[in-house]
C-alpha cells in the first residue's frame, strides 16, 4: 500500500471516531500516524495535516462550535484529495 493509501486509510478512520468524545485518546493516536505519513509525503499534504491537527485540537476543546467544525472539515477534505493526487 502506497503513503497516499494508506493517509486515505488513516482520515477516515480518524472521521469514524472523531465525533465520539469517548474516543479522544484514539483520534491522537490517529492524527499522530496521519502526521508521520503526511511527513514523509512532504509538500502541501505535510502543510494540510499540521493545519488538520490544530483543528481537531481546537475541535476538541469546543465540539461543539459549528465554526471550528467547519474549518476542521474543510481542512480534512483537502487533505484527503491532496493524498489522492498521484
Amino acid at each position: 500500500m502506497d503513503l497516499y493509501c494508506k493517509m486515505g486509510h488513516e482520515l477516515r478512520s480518524l472521521f469514524k471516531d472523531l465525533f465520539d468524545p469517548s474516543h479522544a485518546d484514539q483520534i491522537h493516536k490517529k492524527m499522530g500516524k496521519i502526521l508521520q505519513i503526511a511527513n514523509q509525503i512532504g509538500g502541501s499534504v505535510k502543510e494540510d495535516a499540521q493545519r488538520l491537527q490544530n483543528d481537531i485540537e481546537s475541535y476538541l476543546e469546543m465540539p461543539n462550535d459549528p465554526k471550528r467544525l467547519a474549518i476542521m472539515k474543510r481542512h480534512a477534505l483537502r487533505l484527503e484529495e491532496s493524498s489522492k493526487e498521484i
